[in-house]
């Protein structure tokens, strides 16, 4: 009986056991699941991928929670979100001491430090940047990952290049290069990749040795070999924008060996893949290096439309040399046209942008002296003084703003819940509209018709959207008041007398009806990337599109697409 009782009992131990290891594996996979969607970010969108990390981040894993607060630091830091770095550093000195140093978390601190040396890279503090990526090259060797060495030794290279140690670069480069060429097999798939990032790389190294050293020209003809081997290797797989890279790179190095006519060439056939991409920051560089070259080579038309282009993708950019240099040089073009109107104006408005810069790097230069023990001194007497004045009152104003604090609190809550209950009544009734067949947005016998004239106004708006002229870039108030035949004041108060809404507000709902149709209609769609979808809609810019799908829906493209997925 007791033998029995113990085979029993092991065989209870047993299945719990095996059952602790199978829901282990399964919610370590649910981990890397959540863990991808932060290198899918360009194809989800960066709020689909800021949620993701958001739930990352509140799992109980301390090596995956670390990785979810690096991500959403570095995403929001990218794309210039609103963000409490202070708060995201500090969750991660509080996470990242408790991730055991084993085999088993190697890879996945890999991945953090290379994202913090990101980050750092981003805001300018390529010290700690460098400190990230040593750290982050410490744990490739010890896996003796030979892709993710080539990867992190490249990063080091370019930091190397932006402090300006150029020296430290090209040998770091060079060790690269080395690497990848003697790893073909290793590498696989990723070779040709690692290839092309580490020839473009050490020609741009080349180019700021010659740029450094002016009289060094084989700096130049080196960097044009590096990327000459890229264009010539019939192995390579390159895209537009890689393409456009390569040639970018290869105008540079003419223009500073001054060879001003064989560089232009090559900035238009960049500028023609960058545009193919859309990639403005990129189009923005080119333009105005090419503006340069033209303007060195005494083309003064060509060069003004260059910088023209310049002004017309970059509005203002306080702190940014290429545009405030981009207004000095169209106010000396227009003096060399004889032209005085536009070479005062441009000329005010180089100094202009100086000034403010020059007031924005005192304000930084006073927070350095803010550490003084004086200066802190001094600011301590004089929050003294204040507080004492204040302190009287301290209990009372303390209660209100608690009071204030509460009420807001709960009002914003509030608010959210029912923007919430909307945004899923709103969404469900674009799924339901979009699966039955399409009416007429505007019916003749549901409004009150005032004269001959308002209902040709009526006719016209449904003839618009029957042809589905909403969706052309042409498509604004004043176009589709002479589509109709009528002026834009009385068109807008039709609209808004028995459409309740805006003409932008009425667009925006016909774009993303017929977004939504079409998303849930045909599947081959829902493939593409967030600013493809956005672009059948009428929207040119990937994120006001987002922003305006969210609205109406309540949720990203992404996660609308993975809704129809998930109900099909």
């Amino acid at each position: 009986m007791r033998t029995f009782s113990y085979f029993i009992a092991l065989c209870i131990l047993n299945a719990i056991q095996c059952f602790s290891q199978q829901h282990t594996k399964t919610n370590l996979n649910q981990l890397k699941a959540l863990k991808l969607k932060f290198y899918a970010n360009s194809k989800i969108g960066t709020d689909s991928a800021l949620y993701y990390m958001d739930k990352l981040a509140n799992t109980s894993s301390s090596p995956y929670k670390t990785f979810a607060f690096a991500a959403q630091a570095y995403l929001k830091t990218r794309d210039k979100y609103p963000i409490n770095f202070q708060s995201y550093s500090d969750s991660i000195q509080k996470y990242l001491p408790q991730i055991k140093d084993n085999n088993q978390n190697y890879s996945l601190l890999f991945d953090i430090y290379i994202i913090l040396g990101n980050t750092s890279k981003r805001r300018g503090e390529m010290k700690a940047a460098l400190d990230f990526y040593l750290k982050a090259e410490s744990y490739a060797l010890i896996i003796n990952d030979i892709e993710r060495i080539v990867k992190i030794k490249g990063n080091v290279a370019l930091i190397n290049q932006d402090m300006g140690q150029l020296d430290d670069a090209l040998r770091q480069i060079n060790i690269t290069l080395k690497i990848v060429e003697n790893n073909k097999k290793i590498l696989g798939k990723n070779y040709n990749n690692r290839l092309y990032k580490t020839l473009l790389n050490k020609g741009a190294i080349y180019n700021s040795l010659l740029q450094e050293n002016e009289t060094k020209l084989y700096y130049g003809d080196s960097a044009i070999h590096c990327l000459n081997r890229i264009l010539t290797n019939e192995s390579l797989t390159l895209t537009q924008l890689n393409y456009g890279s390569v040639y970018s790179k290869l105008a540079t190095a003419y223009t500073l060996k001054k060879e001003y006519q064989q560089a232009n060439p090559f900035f238009q056939k960049s500028i023609e893949y960058f545009n193919a991409v859309n990639s403005q920051s990129n189009l923005y560089n080119s333009y105005y290096n090419m503006g340069v070259n033209y303007w060195k080579q005494d083309s003064i038309i060509k060069s003004k439309k260059s910088f023209w282009e310049v002004l017309s993708i970059k509005k203002d950019t306080l702190l940014d040399p290429n545009f405030v240099n981009t207004h000095k040089y169209l106010s000396e073009i227009y003096v060399k046209q004889k032209s005085e109107d536009s070479a005062s104006y441009y000329f005010t408005k180089h100094q202009q942008i100086l000034k403010r810069a020059k007031l924005e790097q005192e304000i930084e230069f006073d927070k350095i002296y803010s550490e003084d023990e004086t200066y802190r001194l001094k600011k301590k007497i004089e929050s003294l003084k204040k507080a004492n004045v204040k302190s009287k009152n301290l209990f009372t104003k303390t209660v209100i703003v608690l009071i204030i604090i509460v009420l807001i609190s709960t009002y914003i809550i509030l608010k959210n819940i029912k923007e919430k209950k909307n945004a899923k009544n709103r969404l469900q009734s674009l799924l339901d509209n979009s699966k039955e067949e399409t009416k007429e947005t505007t019916s003749a016998t549901s409004i009150s018709i005032k004269n001959e004239h308002h209902l040709e106004v009526i006719e016209g708006l449904k003839k618009i959207e029957k042809s589905l002229f909403f969706l052309k870039e042409e498509f604004n108030l004043y176009t589709t008041a002479k589509k109709i035949g009528t002026n834009t004041t009385y068109l807008s108060k039709i609209i808004k007398d028995h459409k309740k809404m805006t003409f932008s507000e009425y667009t925006n709902e016909l774009r993303i009806k017929y977004i939504v149709e079409k998303l849930n209609t045909d599947k081959t769609i829902r493939a593409y990337t967030t600013q493809a979808i956005g672009e059948i809609g009428g929207y040119k810019n990937a994120k006001s599109f987002t922003r305006i799908f969210k609205k109406y829906t309540g949720i990203t493209p992404y996660q609308f697409i993975e809704k129809i997925e998930t109900e099909l």
